[in-house]
């Protein structure tokens, strides 16, 4: 798992030292460690950064993205041995210095040293570290040099603003199909990005738009386009002011644009979906300064005058990496790696590329079903409701299983992916070969509908049923020899347990959770043992969904009371009570308000998301293990009845009453492709490998929906 270490520089100088602060956590946890320290007194090394700055500059004249304004000086030509020699002489001595004063002895420091290596063992897991500053000169210095970069292979260094707070995403934003680009490439006859306009051509399953830069109101238009755009790319001269607070880029030799004149344009863009811009060109801090005062989500710039051969490298290595799923971080990290011949003939270029990060927004991924992106082949569903759009293929129908005579309230598969089960208001489970679409079984022996099928890690299936029957068989399925035994029957030894709307089995399959009707209960069975062992007691209305924690067994009910109840079944304790938006509720209240109602819950299966659903036709998509509402997934029309997370955790589906399926982007929160059924879905699962959708609806039908990738077809 992907963790953070968050270093706070206070206000200070290099004469007296500054304050520090370090946070370490996990991408989507509480806080793992923090420790107070300081950055000793280091007086050299503003100095030694301006020779080295300086001569850097000298042996790239001519070979760079520097903007020369009009009345500044000339920069004086030295031989280019002499300048090389000089400038891997003085990359040397600052390198030197700066990880000598990072390494100091000074005791705070050494402090927050063994608290990053300590809450961080692993050299081969993700790192981001963020350094919080609004010190300009402190931005530039060489932070990828501090030795606890060579511990680790996958960290990358990320510059956090001091503020900063989420972007307000357009609700009625245009979800897009591919990574769209918008690329701005300057004309001016110093500088020649055909190279990385090829490159961003070359992309697989991106769409690039390249503005005429003679036409300046069309860079205006594009960056306003309703589709919204994944990556804003610059080619070119670029600069920024003396204090760094503020930056230009030239589109042409004398056309220069600010920050502050595409204000309005970029935050539309940014409402839209805008999540990374980079700046291929010279001295980008300043534009990077300015895009985080928009909250905009990732920048790349280059700290320095870059040689532009160096810049058309990196660019190349890493949109290599990028779009071949590396992260964002570990793209930038190898991009830079892999570039390090040429220190040797610019010492100290690897320097230059920085990611600066708003930590309120995550970083943008492509997408794995961008990276293999199907044919847009429609999607024909002949009898849906209004609401349903045909929309290019990425998950299509391939199969509608018929053969119950009602609606079908609950679909399983076999953890080996071979075989469905469905249970029905019928009252029989149907068990079906996946890959053939064959009906392989008819179980039947409940006297009431059955309202949750679900099977155990070593492939035992569990049903449950609602009143009069409200038990729990336990069937022994034998998919090669297609035979079926029955176990066992679980059932209560009261009235109010004949009516169960659902069961979860937990990580090992030795406990099953169910939860009921009459008395609001969820109890959790010893299936060995074949009995109850305890009763969890605090929903005042019929308990609709129940799972467990993948990882630390606390077991997650949801009701019609509107709440959503997590519980430690061992002590038979409730551990916390979660309300959605719509505030607090009695149970008094909850007896007569029907709009909160809760009906299915799913878990991603890292255990680091919870999502629910239910008559506010919103999901909500809660973080853990802190329990706080990260985000709202809106575009149902009506009560949503059925929610499943992929395996990888990226891809939600969700189902209800307006009939439709909807596959949401769990990165971007936007809806990716609408399915449906013609009537309610009421159950939906994955397959264990993530291509394939199983539904189940109350038009009596299950429908497979199969992930194609490029070139492929259901035929």
């Amino acid at each position: 798992m992907t963790k953070i270490a968050i270093f706070t520089m206070g206000h200070g100088d290099f004469n007296t030292g500054f304050p520090m602060r370090l946070e370490i956590r996990e991408e989507r946890g509480n806080p793992l460690s923090e420790v107070m320290g300081k950055l000793p007194p280091s007086p050299s090394i503003p100095e030694l950064y301006e020779t080295w700055q300086r001569n850097f500059i000298k042996i790239k004249v001519g070979n760079g993205r520097m903007k020369v304004l009009k009345g500044t000086a000339k920069t004086t030509v030295t031989p280019m041995k002499e300048a090389l020699e000089k400038c891997k002489n003085s990359q040397k001595e600052l390198k030197n210095s700066f990880k000598d004063w990072l390494k100091s002895e000074c005791r705070e420091l050494q402090k927050m040293r063994e608290t990053f290596f300590k809450h961080l063992p692993d050299e081969f897991e993700e790192i981001r570290v963020f350094l919080q500053t609004s010190d300009p000169f402190v931005k530039k210095l060489p932070w990828n040099e501090w030795d606890i970069f060579e511990r680790y292979a996958h960290a990358e260094i990320a510059l956090v603003p001091p503020e900063y707070s989420r972007i307000n995403l357009d609700p009625d934003a245009i979800a897009r199909e591919k990574v769209r680009i918008l690329g701005i490439l300057s004309t001016d006859e110093e500088i020649n990005p055909k190279q990385e306009k090829k490159e961003l051509e070359g992309l697989l399953h991106a769409e690039t738009r390249f503005p005429n830069p003679h036409e300046p109101t069309e860079l205006y238009d594009a960056l306003q386009d309703e589709r919204g755009w994944d990556i804003l790319f610059f080619a070119g001269h670029s600069s920024s002011s003396p204090t760094g607070e503020t930056g230009k880029f030239f589109i042409t030799h004398d056309y220069g644009l600010s920050i502050d004149e595409l204000k309005i344009s970029l935050r539309k863009a940014l409402s839209r979906g805008l999540k990374l811009a980079i700046f291929n060109s010279c001295d980008g801090l300043g534009l990077a300064k300015e895009l985080a005062d928009l909250n905009s989500p990732q920048v790349i710039v280059m700290r320095e005058p870059v040689p532009g051969d160096y810049a058309v490298a990196f660019i190349k290595n890493f949109l290599k990496e990028f779009s071949e799923g590396k992260s964002l971080y570990v793209a930038m990290r190898e991009a830079k790696d892999s570039l390090e011949c040429w220190e040797n003939e610019y010492p100290g270029v690897s320097w230059l590329p920085i990611l600066c990060q708003n930590p309120a927004q995550t970083p943008l991924i492509w997408p794995k079903n961008l990276v293999k992106m199907p044919v847009k082949i429609p999607v024909k569903i002949p009898v849906l409701s209004p609401s349903v759009v045909t929309k290019p293929a990425i998950w299509q129908e391939v199969t509608t299983l018929m053969g119950h005579s009602s609606g079908v309230k609950s679909v399983a598969v076999s953890p080996d992916g071979r075989m469905i089960a469905s249970g029905s208001f019928d009252q029989t489970i149907k068990l079906w070969d996946l890959q053939r679409g064959e009906l392989k079984k008819t179980l039947k022996g409940h006297t009431g509908t059955v309202t949750s099928v679900q099977f155990s890690p070593d492939g035992i299936l569990a049903s449950a049923s609602f009143f009069p029957d409200g038990t729990i068989k336990l069937w022994e399925v034998d998919g090669e020899q297609n035979r079926v035994e029955l176990k066992t029957t679980l059932r209560g030894n009261d009235w109010v347990a004949l009516a169960i709307w659902n069961i979860a089995f937990n990580h090992d399959g030795k406990y099953i959770a169910s939860g009921h009707n009459v008395d609001s209960t969820i109890k959790v069975w010893d299936v060995q043992r074949e009995k109850i062992i305890a009763t969890l007691r605090g929903h005042v209305w019929a308990v609709q969904s129940v799972i467990f924690h993948p990882q630390d067994g606390s077991i997650i009910s949801s009701s019609l009371d509107g709440t959503i109840k997590i519980w430690n079944p061992e002590e038979e304790q409730l551990i916390q009570t979660l309300v959605g938006p719509s505030g607090w509720l009695s149970p008094a209240q909850s007896w007569f308000s029907r709009d909160v109602e809760v009906y299915s819950l799913a878990m991603s299966s890292d255990g680091e998301f919870l999502a629910s659903g239910g008559k506010e036709d919103v999901i909500k998509i809660w973080r853990w293990p802190d329990r706080q509402l990260q985000q709202t997934l809106k575009g149902h029309s009506d009560t949503i009845q059925a929610i499943a997370i992929a395996p990888d955790g990226n891809t939600l589906a969700s189902g209800g009453r307006d009939h439709t399926i909807r596959i949401w982007d769990l990165i971007t929160g936007k809806t990716q492709q609408t399915l449906g059924h013609s009537d309610t879905v009421n159950s939906l699962v994955f397959s264990p490998d993530g291509q394939t959708l199983i539904s189940g609806s109350q038009d009596k039908t299950i429908k497979i929906w199969r992930w194609f990738p490029q070139g492929s077809s259901p035929l």
